[in-house]
């Protein structure tokens, strides 16, 4: 008797599906591109529970005849190829035929749809692949797809279902990405009854990223074009000042399909060159046109994995149109312009800083010509103004009248930084993850240690810091220094979270996209335990009115958002490694860097904070803070003195 035996269709299927359908946004991915192939102008999605209880589909699409209905359920039927020869030439977003039926075996289906060449439509219904129900039926042209249940009859799928919220910011970005992909299409998602996404399909892409990553993102993008015998290259991009944590805002189409390629990611980095910091992505939307000869789509179930001919050519291209287009930018500041702002942003403080009530804030001092902390107990702005000059870096848009908002849009930034000062703060990969746990870990079990009196005596290119002690030379790393004096106050002050709460006069608001607003409402209490307190504020919006006293007024956009980065690349958090992590992250990104010049006052007051820090030998990445060169090694450097050494006798040479 053979052992071999063929599978049944359904069985088959349903192994297929452990490839194409992995979750409930794999299913909207793969219904709505049948329907853009259709041709449709619009698409409705209509999920109820994240997609797991029903997921619906509808579309004005061209619809399929009754005798094309119950085949479409037949594994690798599909009308959008015929032959070998077309293999090489797709034009349109699905032709394995595997979708379908790979849904169907794991679901409750059923389909309605018309087209124009019948006088009635037809309504199939299957259920886990078997088909119950085909009749006549009167319905609009087009088609309208149900799946219920889904995974109903594989239960172990059910376990690697994560919650209802990260199964539909997966849906949104499944939709966002089509949306981008084909701004010319209007799409709709609704979520038990509440619409979520709704595109104008005017055919404008510009249009289309305001509608998915705000309007403030869209005026900050550009265009870009370009092109040469083999490919076409258009879309948009940011321009340096508004970045990323993660390259998830990167959208790289292909012949309005969206694909993932390290290589391209690559070449869009290198068209920015140096404007962009270590660590920070752009956001941009990509739209590449190219012969489909040279695009072998059929790498993977999913569709996403594309090989691409000439690769290298094309990577240029785009590296050449991101730089060429940047380069048409003004990309300096107007300092007049922001002269004035701040300016109108310090009178605006006024009232409220001569409120008696007793807060940290950061001064300068002219005469010693230095930053630091001053309480202030009720004074007013004219007693304090004498003497100190309070220092506000964030710029906001003036009140023009008491009718207008007052409430701030917070906007992402570019710091400026030195790359080298800060190769760690975005974890990659696992192993670092695990690093950063290590990491946290000897953190919390660092021993109090003795630091040497120190004399300060000079600087080196705005870098090091010389100074001597009885120890003989000592070499201090200024921007590691600081990173150690201002981690051990950020763990102590976030630490020690109370209800100690800053009221803003002018409430901050921060916009994300739809999928990263979800995700971050349901990690919500884990911001809640640092001290912030973020409340929905219209759609995909949240809206700040207090902040932790431990948090600079001038410091809170970036460091929201910074926050909220961090929530959005770690799957699991604990409240303890955040807060450690929080801590690193602010540490190293407000320390001073790299040719930053400090004058004798800055740079002995930074050797007393270190002197006084629990670890100062070590910033919180591990690298040292100070090297010690002794007297008998500067003796020995100069050949002062010799090291017992072994005559060549002894050794045997004569």
């Amino acid at each position: 008797m053979s052992k071999i035996i063929e599978l049944p269709e359904i069985l088959a299927n349903q192994i297929a599906a452990g490839e194409v359908i992995e979750r409930p946004a794999s299913v909207v991915k793969e219904l709505v591109e049948n329907a853009i192939d259709a041709g449709s102008s619009q698409i409705t999605v209509d999920i109820e529970e994240s997609g797991l209880k029903q997921i619906q589909v509808i579309d004005n699409g061209q619809g399929m005849e009754q005798a094309d209905v119950a085949m479409s359920l037949h594994r690798h039927a599909t009308s959008k190829i015929k032959s070998q020869a077309d293999l090489f030439r797709i034009r349109t977003l699905g032709f394995r035929g595997e979708a379908l039926p790979s849904i169907a075996s794991v679901s409750r289906l059923s389909i309605k749809t018309a087209s124009e060449t019948e006088n009635h439509g037809t309504f199939l219904l299957a259920n886990g692949g078997k088909v119950e129900k085909e009749e006549a039926v009167s319905t609009p042209v087009g088609t309208k797809i149900t799946v219920e249940d889904l995974f109903f009859n594989t239960p172990a799928r059910l376990k690697y279902i994560k919650s209802l919220q990260a199964e539909l910011a997966h849906i949104i970005d499944v939709i966002n990405r089509l949306s981008l992909a084909h701004p010319e299409i209007a799409f709709t998602l609704i979520n038990d009854g509440r619409e979520l996404i709704r595109t104008s399909g005017s055919g404008d892409l510009r249009q289309a990223i305001a509608g998915i990553y705000g309007l403030n993102t869209a005026k900050k993008m550009i265009e870009i074009s370009n092109a040469d015998l083999d490919f076409e290259v258009s879309g948009y991009i940011s321009l340096p000042e508004l970045t990323r944590a993660n390259r998830n805002y990167i959208t790289i189409l292909i012949n309005g399909r969206y694909i993932k390629n390290f290589l391209l990611n690559r070449a869009i980095l290198d068209g920015y060159g140096s404007k962009l910091m270590v660590g920070r992505f752009p956001i941009a939307v990509i739209d590449i046109q190219i012969d489909p000869y040279l695009a072998d789509v059929n790498v993977h179930p999913t569709k996403q994995e594309v090989r691409i001919s000439k690769e290298k050519e094309l990577m240029q291209l785009i590296s050449s149109a991101i730089a060429d287009s940047l380069r048409e930018q003004d990309l300096i500041p107007d300092a007049l312009e922001n002269l004035a702002k701040a300016s109108t942003r310090h009178n605006q403080k006024a009232e409220q800083t001569s409120l008696p009530l007793k807060q940290s804030s950061i001064y300068y001092d002219k005469d010693r010509n230095d930053f630091f902390l001053k309480e202030t107990k009720g004074t007013t702005v004219a007693e304090e103004s004498a003497k100190f000059t309070q220092v506000d870096s964030s710029v906001k848009e003036p009140v023009d009248s008491p009718a207008a908002s007052t409430v701030k849009y917070a906007e992402r930034s570019v710091y400026s930084q030195d790359d080298k000062d800060h190769p760690d703060l975005v974890l990659k990969d696992k192993s670092q993850k695990r690093q950063l746990s290590k990491l946290v870990k000897d953190l919390e079990n660092e021993e109090v240690s003795s630091f040497p009196e120190l004399d300060y005596f000079g600087q080196m290119h705005g870098t090091y810091l010389f100074a001597q002690g009885q120890g003989g030379l000592y070499i201090i790393d200024q921007h590691a220094a600081q990173e150690r004096v201002k981690y051990e106050y950020y763990r102590e002050k976030i630490g020690e979270v109370d209800s100690s709460l800053q009221q803003l006069l002018v409430p901050y608001l921060f916009e994300f996209p739809a999928n990263d607003f979800m995700t971050l409402q349901e990690k919500m209490p884990i911001l809640n335990e640092v001290g912030i307190y973020l409340e929905a504020y219209g759609e995909n919006t949240f809206i700040l009115r207090e902040h932790p006293i431990w948090l600079q007024e001038k410091e809170i956009e970036s460091a929201i958002y910074e926050m909220c980065d961090m929530l959005l690349l770690t799957n699991e958090v604990s409240i303890k490694n955040y807060r450690a992590e929080l801590a690193i992250m602010m540490s190293c990104k407000r320390s001073i860097k790299a040719n930053h010049a400090l004058d004798d006052y800055s740079a002995r007051n930074l050797l007393n904070q270190l002197s006084q820090c629990k670890n100062p030998y070590n910033c919180p990445h591990g690298r040292p803070v100070l090297v010690n060169f002794t007297k008998s090694d500067m003796e020995k450097m100069f050949r002062r003195i010799q090291e017992n050494h072994t005559s060549l006798r002894e050794l045997g040479k004569y």
